[in-house]
């Protein structure tokens, strides 16, 4: 995809009251990032980033778009884009458990949870809650394993500190919700 397109693609996605900050946007390896400031008359403040979204980056190849948290950075989105992290959501697919108490460790910070459906007053109730080490145990115990629906921006950095300890091998993939 062309600038232009790439451009007109991370628009669709400022949030009113935002616009793209010109004079920051980055180019990265497979994206684009459109980082967002306040749209207010005059010369923006350009280390004044909008609380709740950082920007946007538009993928060079798909034209798919992620819209960042304010919550990091915007070098290490940036950086985690540039690693794989490029979706809202994922299939965390565990392939190879080489240390199985430092793969829970990692599997915990990321907040892997379970919905087990309840009934009460004519309502049936999914309220996820964490995982205990001994479900996570039992998942891991076959692999390939998939933990679906996971979000993963707040984690990056703890799946690649466990990738680059050796302590499991993982895939991640793109979530698509059932139709």
């Amino acid at each position: 995809m062309d600038p232009a397109d790439l451009r007109r693609i991370a628009e669709t996605h400022v949030p009113e009251g935002l616009a793209i900050d010109e004079a920051r946007v980055l180019e990265l390896r497979e994206g684009q990032l459109f980082p967002f400031r306040a749209a207010t008359s005059g010369t923006p403040d350009p280390l004044s980033t909008p609380v709740g979204c950082n920007g946007v980056i538009v993928n060079k190849i798909t034209g798919n778009a992620l819209r960042l948290g304010s919550a990091f950075p915007i070098a290490r989105d940036a950086a985690m884009y540039d690693r794989g992290y490029r979706f809202d959501r994922y299939d965390l697919v565990v392939t190879e458990v080489r240390h199985p108490a430092h793969t829970v460790e990692t599997l915990r910070k990321i907040a892997m949870t379970v919905v087990e459906p309840t009934y009460e007053q004519g309502t049936v109730w999914r309220i996820p809650r964490p995982m205990t080490n001994e479900e996570l145990r039992a998942r891991l115990a076959r692999v390939p394993c998939v933990f679906g629906n996971v979000r993963l921006y707040a984690a990056c950095e703890a799946l690649e500190a466990a990738r680059e300890a050796g302590a499991f091998v993982f895939e991640l993939l793109e979530y698509r919700a059932p139709r």
